[in-house]
């Protein structure tokens, strides 16, 4: 349970008008501890840093990537594209839930990964705002020590003062590409017949046989122009999770930077500079690193966790296996009033199964990696939260440059530290 002060503090964050976070969103760089050489903003904070409480911690990780309810899933499901019923405070494409959000801070990286939704709405009254409390206390898991040791070459000079402080949060939302890529074939060729071709060569990839028979009827896209497609799609969630976090960052009068300036090589593993998050990495022919995945927490639909075929077996049983969600047996919960509509989509056909596997065997096989041209897993955009001081913004801005909630906040959020 609560406690009364929490509950309260819950208060007023539901209570500050979006369209005010809106109006009063800014980028606050300078925070308690920090300092800045060079001219023309010279300056000491004279102040400790201080860590994010638990409660603001629960509350921004729940405004980023919380789970809020079911998704409506209004609409034709001839193509049964829906991968998940429980839903998120962004959107996801098909709703694929593979978008992870870890932090890290002082006491060390975490990966924020909170229980399925229950019901329509998941924090639908006062009392049940404790809900977002005890996920982050339950939910949350430890998978690394310490503030991450980022050399400065992993990072735009102009981010280096103001990056991976003392005190400071730093969010990163983890997107996982495979399952949506191989939904999407699915979808391609289930629904469009769209044959795929590789530009690098100019023939079908791998797939002349679907072609041949007929079963490919549509016009032809480029394995390019898909791939870019998926990473549109996907790439996008983590971009509304930063968006989020950063405007509860203003309605609870907190500093939040939100950049691309972190190299996600460098900060995964991928190279001798630092140990970084811990991610595994293959090398394609391309002579490249990518990253495939964090061992036992996040995996890539690929080798080494997955042959091609187990991976475009895994996407079909999520969807029509056993306990899956448009299988007779699923026992979930569902956003309609009658529970059999999901048993009613039809299945994916074995042509389309077939013709899926074998593209994705030959982007693996011809380019020793899995997409051929981007990552599957992948950092875009960061945001990073810490307490701001007062004192600078007061000496070199005009006093309407901090808003109440900041000039408030210590006392409100940390009165008695």
């Amino acid at each position: 349970m609560m406690l009364a002060v929490e509950t309260n503090l819950m208060d007023k964050v539901w209570q500050y008008p979006l369209f005010e976070a809106l109006a009063r969103r800014r980028v606050h760089r300078f925070g308690v501890g920090y300092e800045l050489k060079e001219v023309p903003f010279p300056y000491r904070s004279k102040k400790t840093p201080v860590p994010l409480s638990q409660l603001e911690a629960a509350l921004l990780c729940w405004a980023g990537h919380g789970v809020n309810g079911l998704s409506l899933g209004d609409f034709e499901f001839l193509l049964s594209t829906m991968l998940a019923w429980s839903g998120r405070t962004h959107p996801n494409p098909c709703n694929d839930q593979h978008v992870e959000l870890m932090f890290n801070n002082d006491e060390g990286t975490f990966l924020y990964r909170p229980r399925g939704a229950t019901k329509m709405v998941e924090v639908e009254t006062r009392e049940e705002r404790e809900k977002i409390l005890a996920m982050f206390k339950e939910d949350v898991v430890k998978i690394g020590e310490g503030r991450l040791d980022l050399p400065s070459t992993a990072m735009l000079s102009a981010n280096v003062w103001d990056t991976n402080r003392p005190g400071q949060t730093l969010f990163m939302p983890v997107i996982n590409v495979t399952y949506e890529y191989i939904n999407f074939l699915l979808t391609r060729f289930g629904d469009r017949r769209i044959p795929i071709i590789d530009d690098r060569t100019g023939k079908p990839a791998g797939i002349q046989k679907w072609i041949d028979n007929g079963f490919l009827n549509g016009p032809p896209m480029t394995m390019r122009m898909f791939e870019n497609w998926v990473m549109n799609a996907i790439a996008a969630n983590s971009f509304f999770i930063v968006q989020n976090i950063n405007l509860a960052c203003a309605s609870m009068g907190l500093g939040c930077i939100v950049y691309t300036g972190i190299l996600p090589l460098v900060v995964m593993g991928g190279t001798p500079l630092t140990k970084g998050l811990g991610f595994r990495f293959i090398t394609g022919k391309d002579g490249m690193p990518t990253p495939v995945g964090k061992d036992g927490y996040i995996e890539g639909l690929c080798p080494p966790y997955f042959s091609m075929a187990e991976a475009v077996d895994r996407v079909i049983d999520v969807k029509f296996g056993p306990g899956g969600l448009f299988s007779t047996d699923y026992s979930g919960p569902v956003p309609w009033r009658e529970r059999t509509i999901p048993a009613r989509v039809p299945k994916c056909s074995e042509e389309e199964v077939a013709c899926t596997k074998a593209y994705c065997n030959y982007v693996y096989e011809t380019y020793r990696r899995f997409p051929a041209s981007m990552d599957a897993i992948q950092i875009p955009v960061t945001a990073s939260v810490h307490h701001i001081d007062i004192d600078f913004y007061d000496q070199y801005y005009p006093k309407e440059a901090v808003s109440k909630e900041h000039r408030n906040h210590m006392e409100v959020w940390h009165k008695g530290e």
